[in-house]
């Protein structure tokens, strides 16, 4: 497990997450004196800004993380030399994926788990959460991330790249799915790209369960939401995935 995933992926996700927590933390505790405009509340849904930032990065990472394991999955393989040998074989594509992203499931339990152990003492209020709607809502926005990570797979293996591309996707997807401030406050013509990012429907839905300790008929907007974009995004992957990996055996054999 060592050799296959180092330890800097899972020590970086979380540092990732518990900088932009402790980022938040001390802007609104030492720069703004625990004081919010009116406007946050409406949007956000909530006046408690350390929950909504601690949700917020701690579900970041988890979108990250696997986006990162399923989508690098066989591009690894392309460098490793085993590509050739794994597109010969009769294995389903879908079941290699799952696996891969069933395996990758126990390292962001433990970073996910992290991150929430340190928002607690910073400050994250549990009191009110709906532990099943939130499970619930948890393992769709998860199916989802495995949905977006095939689309990103085919990308980065058709340009024979990963940094470039897996870190603007990061970006964007931090900057315009609310992750640490409400999308109302984006500019308008950014707004839409939020609609196309299933870490923004998610979040939405896991911080009402959490926050408000809401029912699942109340993210019932979100998760519809979400399914259909997880259904768009698995059909474009499988259909990419498959045209690509055409596309390199035809190089390989070339």
């Amino acid at each position: 497990m060592r050799r296959a995933y180092p330890w800097s992926f899972f020590i970086g996700n979380i540092l990732s997450a518990v900088y932009t927590v402790l980022f938040a933390y001390l802007t609104y505790n030492y720069v703004f004196l625990g004081q919010m405009e009116t406007r946050f509340a409406d949007f956000a849904g909530t006046g408690d800004y350390i929950s909504y930032v601690v949700l917020g990065g701690t579900v970041y990472s988890l979108a990250v993380s696997m986006l990162m394991i399923v989508s690098r999955a066989l591009i690894t393989e392309l460098r490793e030399g085993s590509l050739e040998a794994l597109l010969l074989t009769p294995s389903s594509r879908k079941g290699y994926f799952l696996g891969t992203g069933l395996q990758g499931l126990m390292r962001v339990g433990i970073e996910f788990s992290f991150i929430i152990l340190i928002g607690w003492f910073l400050g994250l209020n549990l009191t009110h959460i709906n532990g099943l709607t939130a499970f619930i809502v948890l393992s769709i926005t998860i199916g989802s991330f495995f949905a977006q990570a095939l689309v990103l797979g085919s990308i980065m293996l058709y340009f024979r790249d990963t940094y470039i591309t897996q870190n603007t996707l990061f970006i964007v997807m931090a900057l315009v799915s609310g992750v640490t401030f409400p999308v109302q406050y984006l500019p308008g013509w950014l707004q839409p790209l939020s609609m196309m990012m299933p870490l923004n429907y998610g979040l939405q839905a896991f911080r009402s369960s959490v926050i408000e300790g809401s029912g699942l008929w109340a993210s019932r907007n979100e998760l519809t939401s979400l399914i259909v974009l997880s259904l768009i995004y698995f059909g474009i992957g499988i259909w990419a995935i498959q045209v690509t990996e055409k596309r390199v055996v035809e190089k390989i054999f070339d």
